[in-house]
């Protein structure tokens, strides 16, 4: 690779993130993917589709997006994920989302989950917010729970949740449904977005610093309960009740900025990439 291509490839690492604000329920293909064989079919362990988090190939099961709302601050903007699950939720009337999706994400890299982002719509709560870990070690399944309180909490609206069935010519991938064998029906994609200052707000409280160009990495689950992870996690076969770590389960995402930036392994021509990104971002902050 010479240092031309090595450019184009880093410019590119920052320019994808330079279009339009993206809306919570915009197609897929304006959202960044979490790329690979995201998840095991049919390994939802209370056997309700509407809660597995499916993906396979380009067909991906989990979407994050960042809007910076065109302000020059590191710490404020818009952060989103989206989920696809095997099937819909809701009866043959009415098509809702009546579980808990959330996201859990490791701020400092140390193995365990620093606060968790999501819906926690079971029962009659209808709730979307930011939500501290329970009080124990959170560094794997099993050992890890969620607040039952939340930090801070945002009436839903058609500007931060949405549900809909894929739609694969507009979102993306090879197929509405990547698990014909279990249900027949459509994958459904859960979305949310958060203010991101305060998920910054949130951290400092722990003594955790982010911003826009901080490395994070997430974990995926949906439950029927508030406080545990008793349903399914994304890319993970089972293990809701697992003691193993979530870096031996390999249910983290990749480093990455929440501008969609990949933090890899140093390297030689990995330093390089990332010297090169870096200073395509700086040209861009300053143009």
């Amino acid at each position: 690779m010479n240092s031309l291509t090595s450019g184009m490839i880093a410019c590119s690492l920052y320019t994808a993130w330079s279009h339009a604000a993206v809306s919570v329920s915009d197609p897929s293909t304006a959202w960044t993917p979490m790329i690979g064989e995201y998840d095991y079919f049919a390994d939802q362990q209370t056997g309700d589709p509407a809660s597995d988090i499916v993906g396979a190939g380009i067909n991906y099961g989990m979407f994050s997006t960042f809007n910076d709302n065109g302000s020059a601050s590191a710490t404020d903007g818009t952060l989103g994920f989206r989920l696809r699950l095997d099937d819909r939720g809701g009866n043959k009337n009415v098509i809702e989302f009546r579980r808990n999706a959330w996201i859990g994400i490791d701020a400092d890299m140390s193995g365990s989950i620093d606060v968790f982002l999501g819906l926690n719509l079971q029962g009659n709560a209808a709730t979307l917010g930011i939500f501290a870990p329970g009080s124990g070690t959170n560094h794997s399944p099993n050992k890890t729970t969620v607040s039952s309180t939340a930090y801070i909490t945002y009436a839903l609206s058609a500007a931060n949740y949405d549900y809909r069935p894929v739609d694969y010519l507009t979102d993306g991938g090879t197929t509405n449904d990547v698990t014909p064998s279990t249900s027949g029906d459509p994958d459904y994609y859960v979305s949310f977005m958060i203010p991101f200052a305060d998920v910054v707000s949130f951290l400092a409280g722990r003594s955790i610093q982010i911003n826009d160009e901080t490395p994070l990495r997430y974990i995926s689950a949906t439950t029927t309960q508030g406080n545990r992870l008793n349903q399914d996690l994304g890319g993970v076969n089972g293990g809701v009740t697992s003691n193993s770590a979530w870096t031996d389960l390999g249910a983290f995402t990749p480093p990455a900025t929440i501008r969609g930036n990949l933090i890899p392994e140093p390297s030689g021509s990995i330093l390089m990439l990332a010297s090169l990104a870096a200073g395509c971002f700086i040209r861009r902050r300053q143009a």
